[in-house]
Formats: structure tokens, sequence, C-alpha cells
């Protein structure tokens, strides 16, 4: 009898550490296979033809280039700053290459592989980095002076009658001024391409009373309100949601300018210093932030090319309040930035509480002979954010410029 006992007591004993060992086997290998594939079940698999457990499928490597055609191999799969790269992406089965069509989805971080039929797929995806658009055009300078040029303050632009500038923005033409360093735009260590529609607006309003304060003025309420939420403003629709979220909100300077008239003040450089000047009216605020604004006096200035590197250096050297002379005709016929009609700036006479400077349809730059409750010509301008690229195109007004945001 005690026997029998004595056996029961080990059968049972045997069952239950046979379980236990189980157990333990079971979650040694639950515990190495999601560690083998801990990167694969991170990763979505759409449109491909899955036979098998998503263990079967033993992704990845990953590659991101680091200069020219070089890649080194990573850990995560870059969330941004990179595009995939399709062509040189591939897999393998057993270290074998097969025909697979792969699209890797940076925004979803969704991979496509078809067909996805085999167990052992292997798959090695490449990332080229994605230059950004200032970094393009700044690459192009060398082989575009008679296009490009730098003022005295390292900010890169755009000169001559009709340079390679155009861009397709808001699903309409605008045209790049230039890439600007902090001192323009206020975001520190940042370059930011500032651009300008191509076509004017129309004849607007700057404010519906005659007094110059841009941070109040109805031209800077219409265009940073409804227009920039998407309603028409004159002859223009207003900015898409992907404009929008491409432009930068930034500190638009509004120093003016007490004298402008003579080579000793009233040259493109002089009018650089006004514009980031703190000489306003009393009371008037030297800066002002948001996304829309006007171009300066100094923009059309230095947009010129004079037709010539002589041609241009005398322009740079002659006042803008004389460019409508004869003698200077070359200076606006040259400069991109003109286009025969009176535009509005964002620049006020110090002296006026109620003065703007306008580029006249005869090519000088002088004060408003219109009161501002009268019509100019609004050509909207925005800055870019640091992380828009181009993705096509060559910047004729045929081929504008494609742009997206990383």
């Amino acid at each position: 009898m005690n026997f029998e006992v004595i056996k029961r007591s080990h059968v049972k004993r045997n069952i239950l550490i046979g379980v236990i060992i189980v157990l333990i086997l079971s979650a040694v290998i639950l515990t190495f296979t999601r560690a083998k594939y801990r990167i694969t079940k991170s990763l979505p698999l759409v449109n491909g033809t899955i036979n098998y457990e998503l263990s079967d499928f033993n992704l990845i490597g990953a590659y991101i280039q680091t200069k020219g055609d070089n890649y080194t191999q990573v850990d995560e799969i870059p969330a941004s700053g990179y595009e995939f790269n399709a062509e040189k992406s591939y897999c393998t089965v057993n270290e074998e290459n097969i025909n697979a069509t792969l699209n890797y989805d940076m925004e979803t971080q969704t991979l496509s592989v078809v067909p996805l039929t085999t167990k052992g797929t292997k798959c090695y995806l490449y990332f080229d980095e994605v230059s950004s658009a200032s970094d393009i055009i700044e690459d192009a300078y060398e082989e575009n002076q008679d296009m490009l040029a730098y003022d005295e303050h390292n900010n890169l632009r755009y000169i001559g009658a009709n340079p390679n500038n155009y861009v397709s923005f808001n699903d309409e033409l605008w045209r790049i001024i230039g890439i600007f360093n902090d001192d323009t735009h206020g975001i520190a260590g940042q370059k930011l391409i500032k651009i300008i529609r191509s076509e004017s607006l129309g004849d607007l309003h700057w404010n519906t009373s005659d007094v110059g304060n841009w941070s109040t003025s109805s031209l800077q309420v219409s265009l940073n309100n409804s227009y920039l939420n998407g309603s028409e403003l004159g002859n223009g629709k207003g900015l898409s949601e992907t404009a929008r979220n491409m432009t930068e909100t930034v500190t638009w300077k509004l120093g003016g300018a007490a004298s402008y008239t003579s080579v000793s003040d009233g040259l493109a450089s002089h009018w650089y210093g006004y514009e980031r000047g703190t000489k306003v009216y009393s009371g008037n605020p030297t800066i002002w932030q948001g996304k829309i604004g006007l171009m300066y006096p100094s923009d059309y200035g230095y947009a010129t090319s004079g037709g010539s590197t002589t041609n241009r250096e005398a322009c740079l050297a002659t006042a803008l309040y004389n460019w409508n002379s004869s003698s200077y005709s070359y200076c606006k016929n040259n400069d991109w930035l003109y286009n025969n009609d009176y535009q509005w700036t964002l620049t006020m006479l110090s002296s006026s509480p109620s003065t703007v400077f306008i580029v006249y349809n005869s090519g000088k730059v002088e004060t408003s002979s219109i009161n501002l409750y009268a019509s100019g010509a609004v050509r909207p301008s925005v800055y870019l954010k640091a992380n828009v690229s181009i993705l096509s195109g060559d910047g004729t007004r045929a081929n504008p410029y494609t742009l997206d945001i990383n």
C-alpha cells in the first residue's frame, strides 16, 4: 500500500517537472523569436503575397547615403531627410537576387514587396540623402553666375532680366528672390529661401486708412488671415494647405528710410541697412512676425544684372531713385522684379506716418505719390521652411522647380 502511494507521487512529480521544462523552453523560443524579428514586425507590409508566418521573412538591411555613391548600414530606417532608392534596393533568397518590385513610403513607413512568396526572403533597402532647396541653388552658383550673385551680406540672389528662378508654389508660378541669412528673417543659424508671386494679385490698398503701420494695415491682415487660409484675394486664389505648410513664420524687419535720393544714401546696400534698422515713424514697430509680406526696395535693387558685370556694378553704385533716368535704363530692364507697374514695398518713410515706398513703373524707387488707401500692385512674398526640397524642374517658366517638404 505504501509502495503504491510512493509510485503515484513520483508520477506527479515527473509530470510537474516536464510541464516546467516545456514552459521554460517555450519562453526561451518566444524571446529569441521576438528578438530576431522585432525589426520586421515593426515594418508594415502591403501589396505583397505573404504565404508564411512573418518570422519566415528575414528583413532587413538598411543603408543610407553618406557621400556620393557611398552608403553605410544603419540599425533603423531613417524617418526624414532621405528618400527611398527603389532602383538600388533589392531582395534575395539564399543569397541570390530575385525579381521583386520594392517601394517604401517615407510618410507612412510602409514597405511593399511584389511578389513576396518565398521563405527566407531578405531585402536590402537603400536611402539617398535629400538635399534642401537652398543647397541645390547654392551648388548651382559656380556655373550660373550670370543669374546668381551674392550681396555684401552673403545672401545669394537671382539677378537679370529673366533668370531661371521659377517655382511651382500654390499651383501657381512664383519666383525665387534668393537665399537669406538670419539677419533678414530672424531664425538663428538658418538660410531660408524667399519667394514672390510671379504676377501681382492686382491693384489693392496698402491700408484702408492713411496710416503707414504694416503690423495693423488692412493688406497685412488680408494676406495673413483670409488669403493665407485659402480665400481669394484680388485675382489670386488663397494658399493651399500644402503651400501653407511650406511657409515659415519669420520676423519681417520694418525699418524705414529718412533720405534716399543720392549715391550717399540711396543705393541698394543702403536700403538693405535701412530695412533692418530701427528708424521708424514714432510709435511704429521695427519688426513684425508673420508668414506673408512684400518685397523690399533692396530686393528690387539687388535683382539687377545690368546686362553685364560692369553695368551691374554701375547699377549698384546708383541710387534707386535715379533708375528712371535714360542713362540707367539698363538697370531696370535687366531686373526681373521690374514689371512696368506701381508695386508696393514693405518699407516706410521714417519721417512720415503715412508714406510707403513704391517701385514705380518708370523703374525708380520713391515715396508713394498716392495715398495708402489708393491702389498699387501687390506681389505677396514668403520664406520657405528650411526642410523644403526641390523634387524636379530646371527653374524655367516652362519647367519650374517643384517642391516637397521633408
